[in-house]
């Protein structure tokens, strides 16, 4: 009888443990993805922002707006901050790009991009045609910046699984 309490006890508490395994990755995927290891010109918090909610209180001074109002859909979420060098202008973070835009005199603003690939790289190449060198310093220092904030405000999982999650990551997005 003591050994099948204890089986049962085992089945229940292992079954728990599973289930707990994808809320954890799910709710703390801002914080693995900010402490996971990549190089230099990867922002894999940037492969989120299509699917995964971003609580404004991760990105201080920046607004977040998630562009999907349907509960069943998942969250498609832009970052976005105005007036950063000049009055009206305008940098905003997707998960496919970040855009840096110009409002001048003239009727047509001027637009510079830097495209991302699904996992987050960034090679230097993917970018506007005659992007100015400042507006590609701006870009590329708010992203950091953003990243930074991410990784400082994202709270701590209670359960640290970080090495599920890059072995997850690698597979997901190769």
């Amino acid at each position: 009888m003591k050994k099948v309490i204890i089986i049962i006890i085992s089945v229940v508490v292992g079954l728990f443990i599973l289930i707990r395994i994808p809320i954890n990755l799910q709710s703390n995927a801002y914080y693995y993805a900010t402490h996971m290891p990549h190089k230099g010109d990867q922002y894999l918090f940037v492969s989120l922002l299509n699917g995964h909610y971003l609580p404004k209180n991760y990105v201080l001074g920046y607004e977040v707006q998630n562009l999907n109002s349907s509960v069943r859909e998942p969250d498609i979420m832009w970052v976005s901050k105005k007036n950063l060098e000049r009055k009206g202008d305008l940098l905003r973070l997707t998960h496919y790009s970040i855009s840096y835009e110009l409002n001048e005199n003239d009727s047509w603003p001027k637009e510079y991009k830097i495209y991302f690939k699904d996992n987050g790289n960034y090679n230097g190449k993917n970018k506007s045609k005659n992007m100015p060198s400042y507006s590609g310093k701006l870009i590329l220092s708010n992203l950091n910046n953003i990243q930074n904030e991410i990784k400082k405000n994202a709270s701590k999982p209670k359960v640290n699984l970080q090495w599920i999650w890059n072995v997850w990551f690698k597979i997901h997005y190769r």
